[in-house]
């Protein structure tokens, strides 16, 4: 029975990788040799208006400005100071040794470098992203042949003022720059599909080596596109390799059948391919998967604790507990670099039965850049090894942890929050351009799928990976705007009419959100006249809408319709990025800012250095900083260039003797210990905040049963929409780890000065 069912999967395409593949190949309707000339979206010439030039120029110059202005002001983040003062060092002339807990090199090197053309602060450390975030405003361009010429100016806007875009722009985190990278490979990748030249292999390759050299989560950008790109050429190449087989129902066993089946695959690609036999799709497939398959060589270490292995006690990641981590030790070395040979050899197999010519160009483009950035350009050869295993043994052995310990269901809450306008117009677009056949329309909309799929099923869920998961909702979102407006028949409809639709259409989200709450907060003396008037109010808009969509036509009414709500979305989304990005910057009211050190911190730093001056003593001033959970950071970046700091720990311990030092930090939970020896020395110690966060508390242990009252509950709704617009209702829940600060009473403060 088993015998005739994988026979039959083997015959039958429908049933088997031919058929299912088949399906979803017809689904996004590419063949292995089509350039897709037949997209409505193709149309879009080269050549760029001076129109769109201005229109892209002031987007442009204003998310600069945006990114760029006081971006020094906000306290640096616990992790900023990690990717600060490490890139400092290097600059410094101190090296710099890979540590996959702080992802890839390439933000280490490139903010040295800009360290060195710019001298290092707090506003430098953070130049890298802010124009990093710059540039992604711009890659919607080089698309413009697929998102259209309107689409592709939307998306431009909306990357321009997305909160998290913004926010993520002005922090020293590497994730806005997998962003652009992300963005960029799709674009050659498209680009490549559509013309076939293969300049776009190459700076495909070029991006791909930046983001494997900025963090792990490039992994998952290359499996997403691996999948996509495997479903649409499979298929034709899968009926030359069945071909090949010779598997016949009741004589050949299950075992037989699959090893037949893997040397037919194994035989049609050592065979030698073509250019003709392999597709476009096909092919910026084999470049990824070559390309990047060294890189997943540490992928065998998830049967490390499995049966298929455990009995060799071999360790090919090391466990959270072992230094270093995710690293292959012992006989696990072995296997390890076994491993990664066979990969390479594996890819430079396949290359040169491919296009020998064009992989090998591309191999060195990848590799060149890869080597140089692990290696800290050969100034640790140990870079490569960590780099091609280390990097995602890691995070395979840091899944168990599942750092963050957010809820499954946290993207859910914070993205309605932050990305409301690209996460309402992204699932209507999903679900418009899976029943449609627009091939890129598709593409995008599993793009959604997958990447808000694969976050929420990793075990680390943080409030800065959401870029990753609004970029593909900004891109769909502009591609179906631009296609929506420009179907409107403006003929149809007077000017008053539609602008009369332009007002009323956001009045009437307005009054509805009024009468849903109608009854909070209301005053009981002008209750029932304020219901009456916003019933009117209603029942006018909704009878003049009706009115229109009927003169018009309802498709026509519906896309315009569209104008109102985007404008009326893409306001609240700019006020909602600008308050938090200036406004809260460093206060936890936002959902965005998680662990985030305290102005406190900073107000402290310009104390230090106005005693530094006033004293004489500048940088040679002694500071003791008490380093209890883990509070040499953000100081560590703050006092780099300060050469008598101490980072003793108080935990556990009674202080014996006060340190010689007019300033001392200790950790909330060790004063009690040392007050009585420091504060008849300092005098009463001055609490201050280290690091503050969101209540999280807000939207933990949330269960059906709560979600059902809190539906049904204006006042509940009411909470949830004075945080969504005020933030109000979390202020006095913030949380926060304190520290007492001893002084020495003629220190002085800057805070005291006179201005």
């Amino acid at each position: 029975m088993a015998t005739e069912q994988l026979t039959d999967a083997i015959e039958s395409p429908p049933a088997s990788i031919g058929g299912v593949v088949g399906r979803l190949r017809d689904f996004f309707r590419i063949g292995a040799d089509d350039a897709l000339s037949d997209d409505s979206s193709i149309g879009v010439s080269n050549g760029i208006s001076p129109g769109e030039w201005v229109s892209y120029g002031l987007l442009i110059l204003v998310a600069a400005v945006m990114r760029l202005w006081d971006l020094g002001s906000r306290a640096l983040h616990h992790d900023e100071s990690l990717h600060s003062f490490f890139s400092w060092e290097l600059f410094d002339g101190r090296g710099f040794i890979h540590n996959p807990m702080m992802h890839g090199p390439l933000q280490f090197e490139a903010n040295a470098a800009i360290f060195f053309a710019f001298g290092d602060s707090d506003y430098t450390s953070r130049v890298l992203y802010a124009v990093m975030g710059t540039i992604l405003v711009a890659v919607p361009i080089l698309l413009r042949k697929r998102l259209g010429r309107l689409g592709a100016l939307l998306v431009s806007a909306m990357l321009a003022f997305s909160p998290v875009m913004l926010y993520f722009s002005r922090f020293a985190r590497n994730d806005i720059l997998m962003a652009v990278w992300t963005l960029g490979l799709i674009m050659t990748m498209w680009r490549y599909i559509d013309e076939g030249k293969n300049r776009y292999l190459y700076i495909a390759s070029g991006l791909l080596a930046f983001a494997f050299a900025t963090k792990e989560t490039s992994y998952l950008v290359t499996v997403i596109l691996c999948l996509f790109l495997f479903v649409i050429a499979t298929p034709d190449h899968w009926r030359k390799v069945k071909r090949t087989l010779r598997v016949t129902v009741g004589e050949t066993s299950p075992p037989s059948a699959l090893w037949q089946i893997g040397a037919g695959i194994w035989g049609y690609l050592s065979h030698g391919i073509r250019l003709s036999e392999f597709g476009r799709a096909a092919s910026f497939l084999l470049l990824l998967v070559t390309l990047t398959l060294p890189q997943w060589s540490a992928a065998v270490s998830i049967f490390q604790n499995t049966p298929l292995l455990s009995w060799s006690n071999l360790t090919l990641a090391n466990p959270e507990t072992t230094n270093p981590i995710g690293a292959a030790s012992g006989g696990g070395l072995v296997v390890a670099f076994a491993v990664v040979v066979a990969m390479f050899a594996i890819s430079i197999f396949l290359g040169f039965q491919w296009r020998w010519g064009v992989w090998w160009r591309s191999a060195v483009i990848f590799y060149t850049i890869w080597a140089l950035l692990y290696s800290t350009f050969f100034t640790n050869l140990d870079g490569l090894g960590s780099g091609v295993w280390q990097g995602l043994g890691y995070w395979i052995a840091q899944q168990d942890v599942a750092r963050g310990n957010q809820p499954w269901y946290y993207y859910f809450v914070i993205t309605p929050v932050y990305e409301y306008l690209p996460l309402l117009f992204g699932i209507i677009a999903a679900v418009y351009y899976t029943r449609r056949k627009d091939t890129f329309g598709r593409f995008l909309a599993y793009w959604v799928v997958a990447t808000f799929v694969l976050y929420t099923v990793a075990s680390e869920k943080m409030p800065w990976l959401l870029v990753n998961i609004s970029l593909p909702l900004i891109v769909i979102t502009g591609k179906f705007l631009g296609e929506t407006i420009p179907r409107i028949e403006w003929r149809k409809g007077a000017p008053a009419a539609w602008l009369s639709l332009l007002v009323g259409a956001p009045l009437a989200i307005i009054v509805l959100w009024r009468l849903a709450l109608f009854g909070v907060g209301d005053d009981a003396d002008s209750g029932l006249l304020l219901l009456v008037g916003l019933l009117t109010i209603m029942f006018l808009l909704v009878a003049g809408g009706v009115f229109m969509a009927i003169r018009v036509g309802r498709g026509n009414f519906v896309a315009f319709a569209t104008i109102p709500v985007f404008l009326l979305l893409m306001a609240l989304s700019i006020r909602t990025g600008l308050t938090a990005s200036f406004r809260n910057g460093d206060t936890p009211l936002e959902m965005l800012v998680y662990t985030q050190t305290s102005p406190d911190v900073t107000q402290l730093m310009r104390d230090i250095a106005k005693a530094g001056a006033d004293s004489g003593e500048e940088q040679a001033l002694s500071i003791t900083i008490d380093q209890t959970s883990g509070f040499t950071w953000p100081w560590a970046w703050y006092l780099r260039d300060y050469t008598r700091v101490n980072y003793p720990s108080y935990s556990g311990s009674t202080l014996e003797q006060a340190p010689d030092s007019p300033v001392v930090v200790v950790h909330s939970n060790n004063q009690a210990e040392v007050d009585d020896t420091l504060s008849p020395i300092y005098g009463d110690a001055e609490l201050i905040k280290h690091r503050w966060w969101f209540p999280e508390s807000t939207y933990r242990d949330v269960t059906v049963v709560k979600l059902l009252k809190g539906a049904v509950d204006r006042k509940a709704w009411r909470s949830v929409m004075d945080y969504w617009l005020y933030r109000e209702g979390v202020a006095d829940r913030i949380g926060s780890e304190n520290a007492y600060l001893y002084v020495l009473p003629d220190f002085p403060r800057a805070s005291n000065a006179d201005d």
